[in-house]
């Protein structure tokens, strides 16, 4: 499922990360706009089969940081706005610093550690707030070939307002190997999945794994080309509900491709449109449908 809005992540979920990345030492500032539809919050509980899974949203994404060179920091303010329903509305703060070590060899291998805090607010007042850490060990064979191990956790506190036993214990692991032919712009990323959710109530526990393949290459000047399919299976540890008294068990399935565009050196566009699918035994998560957006990204770098 999509996550709650577009706040500090390091996982490729659009056409182009958000954060504009300094080469070298200093400031950094990036805004991003976008228009689409997509899959609702996680948190919005509603058991009516008719209840919509995807809907349309505006969303924006602001970023202030300074690069250090080997130690990255930044805060994100981000909005998700659902004109269909208010309840989906996101708004999020947080902070999150970075820091590459490169461990004894002839530096082929580094170690990324990492940590945010993210703070979610609705409109009815505070939605969940999550910490995470995060480990990534980075090893690169060559110029074409990389591989990362990665494992992150985070506790996600939800509201007691909204609804009890979704406060919960999450798990990633990750394998994950790119591939750059002759070293070159283009790139295929491909990943092995694992996650566990630990949650107070364990119709929301689950153990997942799954895939995810992630490609870019210049398609002309100025233009690149995205493409990303994710294939997740999660079981659940416990009925979903009295009215459907059956162990959840979802295939998720995102299929999506992306163009990106240059206008300036500081600012693009970008379009993604794709299918979602998520298959459940259970009918009011049972679910399918096209999503998309198109936005403008814009982002300064200062040295």
């Amino acid at each position: 499922m999509k996550k709650p809005v577009l706040i500090l992540t390091f996982a490729i979920a659009a056409p182009a990360s958000s954060t504009a990345l300094a080469k070298d030492d200093g400031f950094f500032a990036s805004a991003e706009l976008s228009a689409g539809r997509d899959v609702v919050p996680a948190d919005i509980i509603e058991n009516g089969v008719d209840q919509d899974r995807i809907a349309s949203s505006v969303q924006t994404d602001i970023r202030l940081g300074y690069d250090l060179g080997s130690v990255l920091v930044d805060f994100g303010a981000d909005m998700e706005i659902y004109p269909e329903d208010s309840r989906y509305n996101r708004y999020a703060l947080g902070p999150s610093i970075r820091g590459d070590f490169p461990l004894p060899g002839e530096g082929a291998t580094r170690l990324r550690l990492g940590a945010e805090y993210q703070y979610v607010v609705g409109e009815d007042g505070r939605v969940f707030d999550r910490p995470r850490v995060d480990a990534q060990l980075i090893h690169r064979h060559s110029k074409d070939h990389i591989t990362t191990g990665r494992l992150r956790y985070g506790f996600r506190n939800q509201s007691e307002d909204r609804f009890t036993g979704f406060d919960q214990s999450e798990w990633l692991a990750e394998l994950r190997h790119n591939w750059r032919p002759n070293g070159g712009p283009a790139s295929i990323n491909m990943s092995l999945l694992g996650m566990k959710h630990d949650a107070d109530e364990n119709r929301f526990s689950y153990i997942g794994y799954g895939v995810r393949f992630v490609g870019s290459a210049p398609l002309a000047d100025r233009l690149t080309g995205f493409a990303r399919l994710s294939v997740v299976q999660r079981d659940y540890e416990d009925d979903f509900s009295l009215l459907y008294p059956v162990r959840r068990a979802d295939t998720h399935i995102r299929a999506t491709a992306a163009l990106d565009y240059q206008i300036w050196d500081q600012v693009s566009i970008f379009g993604e449109a794709g299918y979602v699918s998520n298959a459940s035994n259970v009918p009011v998560r049972d679910f399918d449908d096209f999503v998309g957006r198109i936005g403008l990204r814009f982002s300064i770098a200062r040295r």
